[in-house]
Formats: C-alpha cells, structure tokens, sequence
C-alpha cells in the first residue's frame, strides 16, 4: 500500500510540473507583455504582440518572439532589460524535486516530508538574453548562474596550450586564450575572486604548458598569494616589494630590447614567424600599490609595464594587470589602450566600473556572492569564476618545483660554470648563436629615468 501512494505521488508530482511548466510559459507571455506597457513601450493603440514561442528542452530556455510597435527601436527595449528581468523574478514559486521521494524516512513523520516536498517553494533566479532582428526576441532560461563551482581535473581538460579557464554563464563554458588577446586587466574589491583567478591562471598555464610558461610573479601584497609558485621552475622572479618590482621590470625591459634585436636580425615580424613557442607572463597583483611609489619610482615603474603593453605581444610577452581599486591614475594608459580582454569583479562606484569596463555594471553584481564577474572581450557576458583550492593547485604543481639539494662542492662547481649565463640571462645562447654579442652585455639594473 505504501508503494502504491509513493507511485501515485510521483505522478502527481510528474504531472504537476508538467502542469507547472505549461501555465509557467503562459503566465511569462502575459508578464512579459504587462512589463512592456508599463515601462511605456508602446504607441498609440499599438503594443507589444505575441508572434511565436518556443522551448528549447536541451538548453532549458524558452524563447518568445514579439512583433514591435512601430516607431520604437530596439534601443527602446534593451534600455529597459533590467525591468524585464526583475519582473519575471519578482516571485517564488512551488518546485517539486522527486529525488526526495527516494530520501524518505518510513516513520510517524512520512505525512509531513511528504507535504514538504509539495510545499517546498524557491526563489526565480531566471537569466534573460534579449536581442533584436526586426522581431524582439527574449530567451528565459530556467535557471540563472551558480553561485559557486569548483576547478577540478574535468575543468581542466576544457582547456589547453594558452587557455584559461574564465567561467561558465548561465548555459557555456568560458575560456580566455592568452594567443588571441595578448592582455588581461582583472579588477574587483578584496575577497571577491581576484587572487584566486589569478592563481586558476598561473596553475593551468604550469600544467598545460611546462616548457613553454615562463613568469614574472609581482605580488605587492607581501607575495603570500603567489608564494607555493616562487621554486617552480617556470617562475623566474617573484617581486614582493618595490626594489624587487622595479628590478624584475628593468629586466624584462632589456629582455624585450634583446629580443626586438635578434628578431630583426632574422627579419622576424613576431613570434609566429619566428616560430617562438616561449610565452613570458608578467602577472602583477594588487598593482594599485604602485601609486604608493615615489613619484620617480612611480613614473619609471608605470612606464616600463606600458612598454610590455605597448611591444611585448608580438615578442611573447603576455600581461595579466589587476587592481582592487582601478581608476585613471592606477590603470597606465598604454595598458588600457592595447588591452583586448577585462575581467572585473565587484566594484564600489560606476566610476570603477568606467576605468575597466567603460561602461557601469561592476558595481551591480551581487553582494555575497565571491567569483562573480563580467568578463568583456568580444562581447559582454556575467560569469561565475572557479574556485581553485589551495590543495588542488600543489598537486598540480608537484612536479614542477624545483629541487635544490646540493653538496657545497656542487654548488660551488655550478656556480662558476654557470656566471655568465647567470649574468646574461636565460636567453644568452640564442642571442650569441646569432652573433648579436661579442662580450657580456652589461643588465645590471640602472633604473634610468624614461
């Protein structure tokens, strides 16, 4: 008898989300429509039609399609998105789950787990899509995006040689590839997602490319971010303050210039046709510290990051640029102006959010909820980033730390072997084999004022 009313229950609750999907398009329609009038989208006796609706069982959205009133543009209707969507979220409704058929406890309370399971009621959390191609099209997916998901070994395997995990939306998977656009500016507020993507794009690129990642890791918090990563053997230099960030950037400044040399030696226009599998990163955290610099300092450190900005993209050069607190002055020019790619957090002010994005929105995102962003590249899209856990990147990253356990004869034998490539640089073979040096050049950080 039990199994009989658990059957009958299960397909009342079959039939009732059945139900409840039908009425759900229907009573969307109207709401849809009552939106439109009231925020003034029509003429005269002229109003939004029905024209087609569709569902879209695969990606769980349903699409509507309206006939427009003439004389409203589509600027009309995208100007008033957010009315749309918060008016087809402004319930809660009756979510009937049948897994809690099968977590059942057979006791005095079965009647009330039972009531529960009909009566259980969730918040809308419906993500909308709208555009125009002479008819208004509005796609409501059933679900909006989660607020948390974890990088794992099956994240991973998304993605390969440059790319980065960015997140997923509401129906895809989001990647950055560092071989299509060169510059990365990532913003938001402490504790809302900026380090740990960070770390998800220095472990990713450890993993996918061990022999071509090289990185100069700027952590002006201490370093404590980017500490597990110092003894890969991939990292070159990790500067935690301002001598060390002014050093690393003097140097990269003459790496660049050699580079520049030994390719128009070759008549190489850039790394494609120099078939230069090597990528160098210069990922800098918290870069609003730099503003604390002196102004010479300041100047010097600002102008050397634009030159990687400005020249290093077709040399393999790559920068990931993040802030907490993005305006004008912290954000040099030549790195806003060759930028193809941001990736911003939550904001405090619609300024913030001008700096990054050029347009307002940051500021918008939900309070709560860490991971979340606007990613902007070849268009807009919110996503929620991966969290990538401490444990996870050490086992990645295991087998790339270098090992450094040396008798004082070895060390010393390796030390006077290896000066000069020491002194010169990692590159110095190359260039030499070239005949681009006849002596030791000289690196040693001037710090000259440009």
């Amino acid at each position: 008898m039990l199994f009989e009313f658990l059957s009958t229950g299960t397909m009342l609750g079959i039939t009732g989300i059945a139900f409840y999907q039908k009425q759900n398009s229907i009573n969307e329609t109207d709401k849809i429509l009552k939106i439109a009038d009231n925020c003034g989208l029509y003429k005269g006796d002229e109003h939004l039609r029905i024209y087609r609706r569709t569902r879209n069982k695969k990606l769980k959205f349903t699409e509507y399609v309206f006939m427009t009133p003439l004389g409203l543009s589509e600027k009309d209707f995208l100007d008033k998105f957010d009315n749309f969507k918060d008016g087809l979220n402004n319930k809660s409704v009756r979510k009937i789950d049948l897994k809690k058929f099968t977590e059942l406890k057979f006791n005095k309370t079965l009647p009330k787990q039972i009531r529960d399971i009909f009566d259980y009621r969730q918040d809308l959390k419906k993500e909308l899509e709208m555009d125009y191609d002479g008819m208004l099209r509005i796609r409501v997916f059933d679900h909006g995006i989660v607020n948390q998901f974890n990088y794992d070994n099956e994240l991973l395997k998304k993605v390969s040689n440059w790319k980065v995990p960015i997140g997923i939306t509401h129906k895809a998977f989001i990647y950055h590839d560092f071989d299509k656009m060169q510059i990365l500016i990532v913003a938001g507020m402490t504790r809302y997602g900026k380090t740990v993507f960070l770390k998800n794009a220095t472990t990713t690129l450890i993993h996918n490319e061990p022999d071509n990642f090289t990185a100069t890791l700027i952590d002006l918090k201490g370093g404590l971010a980017f500490a597990r990563y110092k003894d890969c053997k991939q990292v070159k230099a990790l500067a935690t303050n301002k001598d060390e960030t002014l050093a690393v950037l003097e140097d990269i400044e003459v790496e660049l210039k050699r580079r520049q040399e030994l390719f128009l030696k070759n008549g190489w226009e850039d790394i494609g046709e120099a078939n230069w599998k090597e990528r160098h990163f210069v990922i800098i955290d918290e870069a609003a510290e730099i503003a604390g610099f002196d102004q010479v300092d300041r100047d010097r450190a600002y102008y050397l990051i634009g030159e990687i900005a400005r020249i290093g993209a077709g040399l393999g050069f790559r920068l990931i640029f993040c802030t907490q607190y993005p305006t004008v002055d912290i954000l040099p020019r030549q790195v806003k102006a060759n930028t193809s790619a941001a990736l911003c957090f939550k904001l405090k002010t619609s300024n913030q959010s001008m700096v990054v994005l050029d347009k307002t929105g940051a500021e918008k995102l939900p309070l709560g909820v860490p991971g979340r962003a606007i990613y902007q590249s070849d268009q807009e899209r919110i996503v929620q980033t991966p969290f990538i856990s401490n444990a996870f990147i050490d086992d990645l990253i295991k087998p790339h730390i270098k090992i450094n356990i040396k008798s004082k004869g070895e060390v010393k034998n390796e030390q006077q072997t290896n000066t000069e490539d020491e002194a010169t640089g990692k590159y110095t073979t190359v260039f030499e084999e070239a005949g681009l040096f006849n002596k030791k050049p000289n690196t040693k950080n001037t710090r000259s004022k440009k």
